[in-house]
């Protein structure tokens, strides 16, 4: 270790080791060393107050995460000690990266782990950015090293690689440090004469422990447990050649020196895993160690990669000679807020805006509450008392689930609630009696964001001198921290929606030309929240003068639960509404997706799989069911969706029921799966659901267990907590993005599901550009747990295959809250129609990843599970 007072003058020192210690007793994780950071620095009267946030968020990356000792002088300059490499750079120069994008749905887990462990700024690019190909010598010459991502297809497609092969090609005074992941490391090792052949079984979300040496880049690592998600493999011919020759080059790839192996899978025989060229500073591995079940070591192969890199630049004497500028500066937290939803103090009233304003008349806006016991109340009994049966009305139930909490019930006012709807297919926006052609879906969150910000109860400066009642001189001011909904948004998004999010073609639209908008929400101003935990009653609403409702609602809340006994408040459905409900359904008629036919989907998924173009495939299909005429009166005898969703509710309960009665649209849903959740105060939650067990006769929670942890279901699960990652963190940042719950199972009324929770924590609000909620469920779409894969060429796939649109189904579902929080969850188990045909038709999505271990035949049951369960709480 070098002694650091002989090579700089007096600094701040952060040792790894004291870091370590400390960072353990720090519970308030990367926000409590930022405000370490900040702290050290104005106690030592460092000079940095003009270094801007982003630096600090930068240092403190650095300090607290670093794998390497690190010293800040008072002439703001880095020192980065790693063994025997000593860099010095001021902390606005630092070394950075460039990232190469192969469109992959893991590349902000692995700029994150990049940043994180290497302290380097990551500048990205993708394949097939045709100024950044333009730019490519400029740009490696204001670099210190270059990482190849992951990515769908093969090295050997142009498509697939775009400018990666320039990379392989640089002449010897233009060689810089690369490091190839999976699809960069099978292009590096085509380049340099091995073949990229498919793999006998490939590998994808399978976890095993590769063979090494303990050499180069491996040097000092323990055990290597390495998360593989690849169909393909570098083949260097050494098939019957003798264990020692797996360690040197051969006369098929001279240049490329093996340095770790999986040796684990008889199937394939020894795949490569490390390899290192032996004369350029090029290397590579097919495993993914930016994967939440790779184990450390994996992630410390990257840490010596780097003092490999920075030793070679050294040894060859290689600076930087261009600056990043323009378009390719670092990637920080600040470049993240670029594109966030309108902030408030920063508005423009749109005329969406303009409109939901409008509702609230000259008079201040502000929340008008009143809280009542809910002892022996239901959203169902509450509904029907106070007379909305058969009104346009929105009901997000956690239906008596006991993962469940809140029920949400929001009340169409005639008048006062504006319906906004935006389909994807035209691209045109419709609220009221307005209807806008518009570029993109880009253009309706910051709307959506605006509406929000103008009901925002922080935002709102109160003169009391104009309060015309006492209940409003009482209230103003106070709001009810423990109800989540306020009044907003409520509704959904489809999945064709998420679609555009991501640029990917859309399957054709129905012919008759009745779609349903491909986001639909009203902006509820009366809302009625029950909380199951405290049995408390929350009547809201964001109208002015609205005292004599809330009272009203209030009374009849009262007298429910003065009522004797529950029995008498509980609304079943009546005998006469059951016969009907029986009946109708009786004689419907009801199509499922064919054995034959769905079979052959699953084996074309399969082929994708094995090309190496997805490592999962979430397929679906659709069961129909159609309501009869009546033949006495030739009209429609219409299946009462009211009804219909209170016999759901009692046969298969589920935390995430929904009842949505709007224009054009019917929804009656048992949801166990939420999408994403954020508070207030910006703490966001995934909870993808991917393992379904029946829960038939003879099926124990034991046998259960062992099934959900079989190497297929764990595969699947993996593999779309690493997407999730991937979506949320390129949000809030890796370092503010963790597993809280990894495979866990959970039980169902009539299924056990295997489940993890991914979590996360956005910046305050209050800060300029910092992203909200809206921002991450945006960049989440569609939900990864029913995409799969690489999420943007899984998807491709997936419209190929299907040859339908989803529509609600595999969409999500939920609010987003004037106070800053939102809930949303993920269409399944849900019964969808659209009320523009005219034939009354209900749909039922269903399906289930499809991954290189799964069968045909089982792939079909588990679509046939999930549709059953739907249809068995309907006739049941």
């Amino acid at each position: 270790m070098l002694i650091y007072t002989r090579i700089l003058p007096p600094t701040l020192s952060f040792p790894r080791q004291s870091r370590q210690l400390q960072t353990q007793n720090d519970s308030t994780g990367y926000a409590g060393s930022a405000r370490h950071i900040l702290e050290t620095l104005h106690s030592k009267s460092y000079g940095l107050h003009f270094v801007s946030p982003q630096y600090i968020s930068r240092l403190a990356r650095l300090v607290f995460s670093a794998s390497f000792d690190l010293y800040l002088s008072r002439s703001s300059h880095i020192t980065i000690i790693m063994g025997s490499v000593t860099r010095t750079t001021p902390l606005n120069e630092q070394l950075s990266i460039l990232y190469v994008d192969c469109f992959d749905s893991f590349t902000n887990n692995i700029i994150g782990l990049l940043e994180e462990r290497l302290g380097a700024n990551v500048i990205m690019v993708r394949i097939d950015d045709k100024q950044a190909d333009r730019d490519l010598h400029t740009l490696l010459r204001a670099v210190d090293g270059v990482v190849i991502g992951p990515g769908p297809g093969h090295p050997r497609n142009t498509q697939d690689v775009g400018f990666i092969n320039k990379l392989w090609a640089l002449s010897d005074s233009e060689l810089i440090p690369i490091f190839g992941i999976c699809l960069g490391f099978q292009s590096l090792c085509l380049n340099h004469g091995a073949d990229v052949k498919r793999l006998e079984s490939p590998r994808h979300g399978i976890v095993s422990r590769s063979t090494h040496q303990g050499t180069d880049i491996l040097k000092g690592l323990g055990d290597l447990d390495c998360t593989q998600y690849h169909s393909l493999h570098a083949d260097l011919e050494l098939t019957g050649a003798p264990p020692t020759h797996f360690w040197q080059p051969n006369n098929v790839c001279p240049d490329l020196l093996p340095l770790a192996w999986d040796l684990s899978d008889e199937n394939n025989g020894p795949v490569l895993m490390v390899v290192r060229h032996i004369s350029k500073p090029f290397w590579g591995c097919q495993f993914h160690p930016e994967s939440i079940c790779t184990s450390e070591a994996g992630k410390d192969l990257l840490v010596n990669w780097w003092r490999h890199a920075l030793r070679w630049s050294a040894n060859n004497a290689r600076v930087k000679t261009m600056e990043l500028t323009g378009r390719y500066l670092p990637n920080s937290l600040s470049s993240l807020f670029v594109d966030a939803p309108i902030q408030a103090g920063h508005l423009q009233a749109s005329h969406l805006a303009q409109e939901l304003r409008s509702a609230a008349g000259r008079d201040d806006i502000f929340l008008r509450w009143a809280k009542y016991p809910a002892q022996g109340v239901t959203p169902t009994v509450l509904l029907e008392k106070l007379g909305h049966r058969d009104d346009e009305v929105i009901l997000l139930d956690s239906q008596g689930h006991n993962m469940g909490r809140f029920d949400i019930l929001g009340l169409v006012v005639p008048g006062k609630t504006a319906n906004v709807t935006y389909s994807s297919y035209d691209r045109t926006l419709r609220y009221g009696n307005h209807s806008k052609n518009i570029d993109s879906i880009e253009e309706c969150w910051p709307l959506f964001q605006e509406a929000l910000d103008i009901y925002y109860p922080q935002n709102q400066k109160i003169d009391r001198s104009k309060l015309r009642s006492d209940m409003d001189r009482f209230i103003a001011g106070h709001l009810p921290a423990d109800s989540p909904f306020w009044g907003g948004f409520m509704g959904y998004i489809s999945y064709e929606a998420g679609l555009e999010t991501i640029d990917v073609r859309l399957p054709e639209k129905p012919t008759d030309g009745l779609a349903i908008p491909d986001i639909n929400f009203a902006f509820i101003h009366r809302s009625i929240v029950i909380d199951h935990h405290t049995n408390q009653i929350y009547v809201q609403s964001l109208l002015p003068n609205d005292w004599t409702w809330i009272l009203r609602v209030g009374s009849l809340i009262d007298s429910v639960s003065a009522a004797s006994s529950i029995s008498e408040c509980l609304s079943p459905t009546s005998i006469a509404e059951s016969r009907h409900l029986n009946d109708t359904l009786t004689h419907s008629t009801i199509t499922r997706p064919t054995g034959d036919s769905y079979r052959a989907q699953v084996q074309n998924c399969q082929d994708h799989l094995r090309a190496g173009d997805s490592y999962e495939l979430c397929l679906t299909d659709e069961s129909s069911i159609v309501i009869p005429s009546d033949p006495s009166s030739h009209s429609h005898s219409p299946l009462d969706a009211w009804s219909l969703y209170k016999k759901m509710r009692l046969n298969n309960p589920a935390p995430h029921g929904a009842y949505l009665n709007l224009p054009n649209i019917s929804i009656v849903g048992t949801s166990p799966e939420r999408f994403l959740s954020w508070s207030r105060g910006g703490h966001c939650q995934f909870r993808p659901i991917k393992g379904t067990v029946k829960k038939d006769p003879g099926m124990t929670h034991s046998i259960a267990s062992e099934i959900l942890n079989s190497s297929k279901e764990r595969a699947e699960n993996l593999m779309i907590v690493d997407l999730i990652r991937h979506d949320l963190s390129g949000v809030v940042g890796a370092d503010n993005t963790w597993v809280s719950k990894l495979m866990v199972m959970e039980e169902y009324e009539k299924v056990y599901q295997l489940v993890s929770v991914i979590e996360g924590q956005l910046p305050p609000a209050e800060l300029p550009g910092a992203p909200r909620g809206l921002h991450v469920l945006k960049n989440s779409l569609p939900p990864g747990s029913m995409t799969g894969a690489p999420k943007k060429r899984s998807c491709e796939i997936l419209v190929d295959l299907e040859k339908r649109p989803r529509g609600v189904y595999a969409g999500v579902l939920g609010y987003m809250d004037v106070g800053g929080a939102g809930d949303f969850a993920v269409v399944i188990r849900t019964l969808v129609r659209n009320k523009l045909e005219e034939q009354e038709v209900w749909r039922i999505g269903a399906g289930g990843a499809v991954t290189i271990q799964s069968t045909d035949e089982g792939e079909f049951e588990e679509m046939e599970i999930k549709a059953g369960s739907v249809l068995e709480s309907m006739m049941k």
